[in-house]
C-alpha cells in the first residue's frame, strides 16, 4: 500500500546525561543563575506535569530546526545543539551529525516545553518554568535582557501563522503570548520587543493559535473566539463533548491548528473518551469542511496541506487528508521509541536515498554516458533527492522526520510489475494536491514527469502510440529523443548529445531502441505480406503521432525568451523533414517564414533533395540570404526550374525588392523585372517614402529607362520625378514638358482624338460667348434666359476635362509644368509648342515668362477666350497661378495692402487687358468685358489714364458704377491725405516744444577747443554734436553708430 509519508531518522541514542556527554562549564553573564536545591525551593507550578522527576532518565520533550541545526529541550532543563551535515550519499540510513554543545537554561530541573525558531529573525524563543526567553541563532546564545526581558507565567504562546517564514512590513513577529488571567498581542523584532497590549482572559488558556486578527484559545473546558479587532471573545466549541462543569470527565490538554487563511482545525473529544473529532472552523467559528476521526485525543497536531498530522496516545501517528478528510495513513512506532511530541517548523533538510536512485540524472552524449556531465548530475541529483522535511518528531532519546514518501517510490513499483494504469491513477490523485500551498510541489512534479516518461515508453512498446506519445508529453520527455527513435527523420549525428534524462528512463529507452525496432518485435509472428502491410502502417502511425508532438512542443516553446536551445532545433528540424516528406507545403512555408531554429545545411540538403525549391528560397530569405532567394525566384519565373508550390508571380518579388535594403540586388533584378513587365518593375524604382527614393540615383535611373523603356513609362517615371519627388532639376522638367507636348502631337494625329479635344474646346469657347452675352453694360444677367454656362478658367476646364479626353489630360499636366515656379527656359519649349496649333494657352504661359505681356493677353482674349483666365493673370501680376484661396475677382475689397512694384505691374497689365477688350467689336462683347473689368478692378484702373481711351459715344449712365467707385477712392485719399498732415504738423509742434523747454532748463552748449567726442576721441570742433543723457559730448554721427550697434 501506498505510504504517503514516511520516517526518516535524524537522531539515535541523543546525549541527555552528564555520564554520555560533559555539561558546558563555561557561562555567559547573560545566562541564567542555577536553580536553588534547597528542599521547599520549588515554584509555584511545582504540582504541573512540567516539573522533572529526579529518579526518572531524562528525555526530550520539544525540539526545532534552523538551517542545519537541531535544538533539543529535554525534561531536566538542557538545551541540546545538534548539527546536521549535509548528506550527499551514505550507506547508512542516518546522516551525519554531531554535538555542538549541551547547556543548561538556568531553570533548574524543569521540562523545557517548547522551544520556536524564528528564522527570518534568526533567534529562538523558550518555554520552560512558564517563563519566555530569548537565544540568539545559530550558536542558542541568550539574547540582552534589557532588549529581551524574560516573560514569566506564561501558559501557552504562538507566532501569528499568516506570517510562517515571512516577516511584516515593519519587519516584525506578530506573537500572542497567555497567561493565567490575561492574553498578550506583541510584536518582535531582531533588536527588541515591544510593549504588549493586553485583553483579559478569565479562565486562561492551554493553547493558543493565531491568524491575523483571529485568535483560537482553549482551557480545559472550551475552545474560545478571539476577534482582536473587535475586542470580542466568543466560547465556540467544548474540549470534551457532553462534559459539565465539575464533573469527573477527563481532563484533556486541548489542541488546535492553523489550517489556510481564515480556516482552523480544533480537537474536541467525545463524552466516553473513545474518539475524538477534528472539526474545521472559519475565523467566525462557523464550520468549514467535514469533520476528522481519532481514536483518541490528539497529543500534538501539524498541518502540511492537504494533510493533517495528529500524534495519538500509544506511540501513533495518523495522517488525514484535509480535501476529503479520509485517513490515508496509520503509522505506529516500537514502544521503546516512546514519542513525546510532533512539531512543524521552518523545516530541515533531509537526504533521501530511495528517492536518489530513482531520479539520479545522466547526462548523454553520443548515446553514451559523458564523464564531464558527472558534476552537473551529482548536483542535481542531490537537489532532487533533498527534500525539506517540517515535521520533527521526538523520541525520548531519537529524533526523526516525517517526510511525504515520493510518489515515484510507489509508482516504480508499479510499473516494474507492469501495472500503468495504477501507476497513472496514482499519479492523477497527487496531481490534485500539487497547489501554491504544497511546499513539495516542485518534487512532485519532476516525479510525475519521470511516471508519465516511463508509462509513455512502456505504451510505445506495445505500439500504442496515441497513449504513449500523450503521456510523453506531458512527462515533458526532451524532444531529441523522440526524434532519436526515428532513424529516418531529419537530425544531426549525435543528436542526444547533451540530453539529460532519468537514470531509469535511459535505460528503457536503450531496451526499446528505435521505432522499426520496436514495430519488427511487435509483429514478429505475422506473415511476410501481412507483417510489412501492418509495418508501414504502424511506422505511418507513428510518424503522425510524432509529428503532433514536436508541433506541440513547437507551440508551446517557440518565441519564448531563452527557449531557442538545441531542444527547438532538433524539433524543428524534424518538423520541416516530416512535412517535407508529407507532402505539407503550407506547414513548411509557415515554418519556414517564421523564427525558426532549424539546422541550416541540414535544411539545405533536405530541400535540394526533395526538389523543393520555392521552400529553400524561403529558407534562404529567412537566413537573409536574399541573393540565393531572389535568384531561386528568377529561375522558376524563367521556367528553368518547377516547383508546383510556388505561387509569387513577378508581383511578389517586385513586393519583396521594395522592402530591400541591399542596392545592387535591387537594380540587378528589378530591372530584370522590367524588362519582363515595365508596368510591375518600375514600381521599385518609384517608391513613396523619401528615404528609400534617396537610394537610387535618379540620373542613372533616367538613362537606364531612356535606353530600355518605351516612351509611356519614360513619361511614367520623369512624372514620378517631377509631381511626385518635386525633382528641382530642369532637364527633368524639360523632359516632362517635352514629352507632354510629343504625346499630344501624337494623339492629335489621331482624327478620332482630334475632333474629340476640338469638341471640347470649342465647348469652352460657347460657354464663355455665353458668360459675355450674360453681361450687359451694369453687369446684370441677360433678360432672355440662357443655359447655364461655365465660369471657371480655360487651366480649370481642361483638367475638369481630363478624365474623358486623353488630350486634356496631357494638357492639364502640361500646363502644371509650364505653370510651376522652376525657373526653366521658356525658349526651349517654344518651337515644339508653336508646332502643335492647338496649344495657344501654353504659348500664352510660355510668353509670359518671356515678359511678353502684351502678345500673351491677346492670345489668352482672342484665342482661347479665357476671360476670367486673363483677369487672373493680371492679378497675380503676370503669373500663371491659381488664384489665393477665398480670394474674390470682384471688388477692390478683396485685396490686401500690396508691395507698391506689385501694383504697379497689375495697373500696366489690367490696362494692356482693357485695351484688347476696347479694341472687341461689341457683338464680340467688347463692352461688356470692358464694362464689368471696369467695375470689378476699378482700384488698379485710374479714371484719369481710362477716360482718355473710352469711346466718345459711351454715355456716362454706362460708367455710373466704375466712375463713382473711383471718385469715391480719390476722395478718400485725399481725405487720408489731409489726415496724415494734421497729425504730422501737431506731433512737430509737440516735439518743437519739449525741445524749447529743454534749452531752457540746461541752457546753452559751450564747445571749446579742447572738447572731444567720447565715442571716437576727436575733437568735437565745430561739427554737429550731441549732448548725452549723462552729459557728455559726441559727434552726432558717433551716436547714430553707437545706436545701430
Amino acid at each position: 500500500m501506498y505510504r504517503t509519508f514516511t520516517v526518516q531518522t535524524l537522531l539515535r541514542g541523543v546525549h541527555l546525561d552528564d555520564a554520555s556527554v560533559t555539561t558546558e562549564s563555561s557561562r555567559s553573564l547573560l545566562d541564567r543563575p542555577p536553580a536553588g536545591n534547597v528542599p521547599g525551593s520549588v515554584s509555584p507550578s511545582s504540582k504541573s506535569p512540567g516539573i522533572f522527576n529526579r529518579n526518572a532518565r531524562p528525555v526530550v520533550e520539544s525540539l526545532d530546526s534552523f538551517e542545519n541545526h537541531l535544538y533539543l529541550g529535554t525534561s531536566d532543563g538542557f538545551l541540546l545543539h545538534y548539527m546536521i551535515e549535509e548528506q550527499i550519499s551514505s550507506e547508512s540510513e542516518l546522516p551525519r551529525s554531531r554535538l555542538i554543545k549541551r547547556k543548561s537554561l538556568g531553570f533548574g530541573k524543569k521540562v523545557v516545553e517548547k522551544i520556536m525558531v524564528l528564522s527570518k529573525l534568526r533567534l529562538a524563543i523558550v518555554l520552560c518554568d512558564s517563563a519566555l526567553s530569548f537565544f540568539s541563532l545559530p550558536d542558542f546564545s541568550p539574547l540582552p535582557p534589557q532588549a529581551f526581558p524574560t516573560i514569566k507565567g506564561v501558559t501557552a504562546f504562538c507566532e501569528d501563522s499568516s506570517q510562517k517564514g515571512h516577516l511584516a512590513e515593519d519587519g516584525s513577529v506578530r506573537l500572542c503570548i497567555t497567561k493565567r488571567r490575561i492574553i498578550q498581542f506583541c510584536s518582535l523584532w531582531h533588536d527588541g520587543i515591544s510593549e504588549p497590549k493586553e485583553l483579559n482572559l478569565p479562565n486562561g488558556a492551554l493553547t493558543v493559535a493565531r491568524w491575523k486578527s483571529v485568535v483560537w484559545v482553549a482551557d480545559a473546558n472550551d475552545f474560545k473566539l478571539i476577534d482582536t479587532r473587535a475586542g470580542r471573545m466568543v466560547p465556540i466549541l467544548p474540549v470534551v463533548q457532553g462534559a459539565q462543569s465539575g464533573s469527573n470527565a477527563q481532563v484533556l490538554k486541548p489542541v488546535c491548528a492553523c489550517i489556510t487563511e481564515n480556516e482552523f482545525l480544533l480537537a474536541s473529544a467525545t463524552g466516553s473518551g473513545q474518539t475524538t473529532i477534528g472539526i474545521f472552523c472559519t475565523g467566525t467559528g462557523d464550520p468549514a469542511r467535514g469533520t476528522l476521526q481519532w481514536s483518541s485525543y490528539p497529543r500534538a497536531l501539524a498541518v502540511e496541506f492537504p494533510y493533517v498530522i495528529a500524534l495519538l496516545r500509544g506511540n501513533v501517528i495518523e495522517v488525514h487528508n484535509i480535501l476529503d478528510q479520509k485517513l490515508i495513513q496509520t503509522i505506529r512506532f516500537d514502544s521503546s521509541v516512546e514519542v513525546r511530541t510532533l512539531m512543524q517548523g521552518s523545516g530541515i533538510n533531509v537526504w533521501m536515498s530511495t528517492l536518489a536512485n530513482v531520479l539520479t540524472l545522466e547526462t548523454v552524449v553520443g548515446g553514451v554516458q559523458s564523464q564531464g556531465g558527472r558534476a552537473f548530475e551529482q548536483q542535481e541529483t542531490n537537489r532532487i533527492a533533498t527534500v525539506l522535511a517540517r515535521m520533527l518528531i521526538a523520541g525520548k532519546d531519537s529524533v526523526s522526520s516525517l517526510v511525504m514518501t515520493p510518489l515515484v517510490l510507489h509508482a516504480e513499483s508499479l510499473l516494474q510489475q507492469g501495472h500503468v494504469e495504477a501507476a497513472l491513477d496514482l499519479s492523477e490523485k497527487t496531481t490534485a494536491t500539487i497547489s501554491p500551498e504544497n511546499l513539495h510541489r516542485e518534487r512532485l512534479q519532476l516525479e510525475l514527469d519521470y511516471i508519465y516518461q516511463k508509462s509513455g515508453l512502456f505504451y510505445l512498446g506495445m505500439t500504442l502510440f496515441d497513449d504513449a506519445f500523450n503521456l510523453l508529453r506531458r512527462g515533458k520527455l526532451d524532444p531529441r529523443v523522440i526524434v532519436s527513435m526515428f532513424p529516418d527523420v531529419l537530425q544531426s549525428d549525435n543528436i542526444l548529445n547533451g540530453v539529460h534524462l532519468f537514470r531509469g528512463i535511459h535505460d528503457q529507452i536503450n531496451e526499446l531502441g528505435t521505432l522499426p525496432n520496436i514495430i519488427d518485435k511487435t509483429l514478429s509472428s505475422s506473415g511476410d505480406e501481412q507483417g510489412d502491410r501492418l509495418r508501414n502502417d504502424l511506422l505511418k502511425n507513428s510518424k503522425d503521432m510524432c509529428l503532433q508532438y514536436l508541433a506541440q512542443y513547437r507551440t508551446e516553446h517557440s518565441g519564448r525568451k531563452g527557449q531557442s536551445g538545441p531542444q527547438l532545433e532538433a524539433a524543428e528540424t524534424a518538423l520541416l523533414g516530416l512535412w517535407v516528406d508529407n507532402g505539407d507545403n503550407s506547414s513548411l512555408q509557415q515554418l519556414l517564414e517564421s523564427s525558426n531554429s532549424c539546422i541550416p545545411h541540414l535544411v539545405e540538403q533536405k530541400l535540394k533533395e526533395a526538389n523543393k525549391h520555392y521552400a529553400l528560397s524561403t529558407w534562404y530569405k529567412s537566413r537573409k540570404n536574399y541573393g540565393a532567394s531572389l535568384s531561386i525566384w528568377k529561375r522558376l519565373l524563367l521556367g528553368e526550374i518547377e516547383d508546383s508550390s510556388f505561387d509569387l508571380g513577378l508581383q511578389g518579388m517586385a513586393s519583396f525588392l521594395s522592402s530591400l535594403q541591399d542596392i545592387s540586388l535591387v537594380e540587378d533584378y528589378g530591372w530584370w523585372i522590367v524588362g519582363q513587365d515595365e508596368v510591375i518593375g518600375m514600381k521599385i524604382f518609384m517608391p513613396g517614402d523619401a528615404k528609400r527614393a534617396a537610394m537610387f540615383d535618379s540620373n542613372q535611373v533616367l538613362v537606364r529607362c531612356k535606353s530600355t523603356l518605351s516612351p509611356n513609362s519614360l513619361l511614367t517615371y520623369l512624372e514620378y520625378l517631377v509631381l511626385n519627388r518635386k525633382s528641382e532639376s530642369l532637364d527633368h522638367h524639360k523632359m516632362l514638358g517635352l514629352m507632354y507636348v510629343e504625346a499630344i502631337a501624337r494623339l492629335l494625329a489621331d482624327p478620332t482624338a482630334q475632333s474629340k479635344h476640338r469638341e471640347t474646346v470649342t465647348e469652352f469657347n460657347k460657354s464663355q460667348e455665353r458668360v459675355v452675352l450674360g453681361l450687359n453694360g451694369r453687369g446684370h444677367e441677360a433678360v432672355e434666359p440662357v443655359p447655364e454656362p461655365f465660369r471657371g478658367t480655360f487651366a480649370s476646364y481642361i483638367q475638369m476635362n481630363a478624365k474623358s479626353d486623353p488630350i486634356c489630360t496631357y494638357r492639364a499636366k502640361l500646363v502644371q509644368i509650364l505653370q510651376s515656379p522652376t525657373p526653366y527656359d521658356p525658349k526651349d519649349f517654344i518651337p515644339q509648342v508653336e508646332a502643335v496649333p492647338q496649344l495657344e494657352f501654353e504659348r500664352a504661359i510660355l510668353l509670359s515668362r518671356l515678359e511678353k505681356y502684351d502678345e500673351c493677353i491677346k492670345i489668352l482674349v482672342r484665342d482661347v477666350k479665357d476671360y476670367q483666365g486673363v483677369e487672373i493673370f493680371c492679378l497675380n501680376a503676370g503669373v500663371f497661378r491659381n488664384p489665393r484661396r477665398g480670394h474674390k475677382s470682384h471688388g477692390s475689397e478683396a485685396f490686401p495692402k500690396e508691395p507698391l512694384g506689385d501694383v504697379d505691374k497689375k495697373r500696366q497689365l489690367l490696362m494692356m487687358l482693357l485695351q484688347e477688350y476696347l479694341h472687341m467689336a461689341q457683338d464680340q462683347g467688347g463692352m461688356a468685358l470692358t464694362l464689368h473689368l471696369l467695375d470689378s478692378q476699378s482700384s488698379y484702373l485710374d479714371v484719369s489714364e481710362v477716360i482718355h481711351l473710352l469711346p466718345p459715344f459711351w454715355s456716362v449712365e454706362l460708367l455710373q458704377r466704375y466712375l463713382l467707385r473711383s471718385l469715391r477712392r480719390s476722395n478718400h485719399e485725399f481725405k487720408e491725405i489731409q489726415i496724415i498732415k494734421g497729425l504730422s504738423l501737431g506731433e512737430n509742434l509737440r516735439i518743437s516744444e519739449e525741445l524749447f523747454k529743454l534749452y531752457e532748463a540746461q541752457g546753452p552748449v559751450v564747445i571749446t577747443a579742447d572738447d572731444i567726442c567720447h565715442v571716437c576721441g576727436t575733437a568735437v570742433a565745430d561739427a554737429v554734436f550731441v549732448r548725452t543723457v549723462d552729459m557728455k559730448i559726441i559727434h552726432l554721427h558717433c551716436g547714430s553708430q553707437t545706436s545701430t550697434e
